[in-house]
């Protein structure tokens, strides 16, 4: 079973206004520029830095103490989101005990945060521990984490991986559902024939 990407929260505050640059105009202040001339003031947001680094995967001992700032703000707000993308770069970073450790405490934070549960199992899959990888699934799905079709898709190859091939079938064609141009998804079904029931005609 190969390694999948863990997937990075969002932040709300993000997607609806900008947080990285301020704009002051400054030319009516200052007689010898032209009117209406922008300043771009730069500030680096500790939780912001965190989720990029978490959703691009570079720089990721630089995302990672972006993170542990963030986390040491009692201001911050996104907490959980952050410790879930603190837990991806740890991850990625080879660190699974330390990932699993801050999606449980993610988890601690909001126990219904569907995308910590769906990123505790795609490290324990990683880790061959299906049973527990397929509660968290199912914890994730039942929450409704954000990219369902990636825990149908993952809860498919457990099942497969265990010769449950009628329910790895109905797993992967879920994810289907979600996600209809799901390449992994229409990968795995197209290994798949399905012959429908022998019909006693007496």
């Amino acid at each position: 079973m190969k390694r999948l990407a863990l997937l990075s929260a969002l932040f709300a505050s993000a997607l609806a206004a900008p947080v990285i640059a301020a704009e002051l105009q400054v030319g009516a202040a200052i007689p010898d520029r032209p009117s209406g001339n922008l300043v771009m003031i730069y500030n680096t947001n500790p939780a912001v830095q965190c989720f990029q680094t978490a959703r691009d995967g570079v720089d990721l001992r630089f995302g990672l103490e972006h993170c542990d700032i963030a986390m040491r703000d009692p201001a911050l707000v996104y907490r959980s989101q952050t410790v879930v993308n603190r837990g991806i770069i740890r991850y990625a970073l080879g660190d699974n005990s330390g990932a699993l450790n801050d999606f449980r405490n993610a988890l601690e934070y909001n126990p219904s945060m569907g995308d910590a549960y769906l990123n505790q199992a795609l490290v324990l899959v990683a880790e061959k521990r299906q049973v527990e990888a397929t509660a968290a699934l199912n914890q994730g799905i039942a929450l409704g984490a954000s990219d369902l079709q990636v825990a149908y898709y993952v809860r498919g190859e457990i099942e497969d991986d265990a010769g449950h091939f009628a329910q790895a079938y109905r797993n992967y064609k879920q994810a289907l559902t979600i996600k209809p141009d799901y390449a992994a998804a229409q990968r795995q079904l197209a290994r798949f024939k399905v012959v429908p029931k022998n019909v006693s005609t007496q």
